[in-house]
């Protein structure tokens, strides 16, 4: 849903705020125990939309981001597997 989608939009550009790879994945697990299983695929199609975005960037994306999407991508990844 609209809701959905720009409350994980949200979520994602406060997390891409977080230098601590501790402190992002923390904060993170705490929203997707809040918000669900739902919430968690939304966040899920949007971390897959956005790496492959990022792999289409000419001239490769930086690196430091892609690295932070991977790892949140992973850990939603994990969280939906357990739910």
């Amino acid at each position: 849903s609209q809701t959905l989608l720009g409350e994980g939009a949200q979520v994602l550009g406060q997390l891409l705020g977080y230098e601590s790879s501790e402190e992002r994945l923390a904060v993170l697990d705490a929203g997707l125990k809040v918000r669900g299983t739902e919430f968690a695929k939304e966040l899920k199609a949007m971390t897959e939309e956005a790496l492959q975005g990022l792999n289409n960037v000419p001239g490769g994306a930086d690196p430091r981001l892609v690295n932070i999407v991977r790892e949140m991508d992973g850990r939603i990844q994990e969280f939906i597997a357990k739910n």
